[in-house]
């Protein structure tokens, strides 16, 4: 049974990404941010980046940032990451993307392999966890 204090400590900080969505993209619970994951989609276009798994990558990173700072929170405060790629092969490539995002202190991260994703262009989707203060 949930308490006041527990409602009072989760946030939504962004809701559902679409209708029918059962799912928040963004979530704080105290000093904590949780990023659903999400793909490199144009949040202006609603287009998949054009381009390769690095281009994905960029966009689908530069999502995470943006919910990130609706939570008062950045990529450099990210503790873990998660990827999920379709095709193990594509790992250079999206990680030459990734070290352009977090740098020389990157977060504790896991790589998996999936045979799809819920949007069928996409190539990478990326969740993380991150600390508010």
């Amino acid at each position: 049974m949930k308490t006041e204090a527990d409602r009072a400590a989760k946030e939504v900080i962004s809701g559902p990404p679409g209708p029918g969505l059962p799912f928040s993209s963004a979530i704080a619970y105290g000093d904590l941010v949780f990023v659903s994951g999400l793909v490199g989609r144009d949040p202006a276009t609603r287009q998949i980046a054009v381009g390769d798994v690095r281009a994905q990558t960029t966009q689908a990173l530069a999502n995470v940032q943006a919910q990130l700072e609706r939570a008062s929170t950045s990529l450099d405060r990210v503790l873990k990451a998660t990827v999920f790629l379709t095709d193990m092969r594509m790992f250079a490539r999206m990680n030459e993307a990734y070290v352009a995002a977090f740098g020389v202190e990157p977060p504790a991260r896991s790589c998996v392999a999936v045979t799809a994703l819920p949007d069928e262009q996409a190539l990478v989707e990326i969740e993380v966890i991150a600390a508010r203060r």
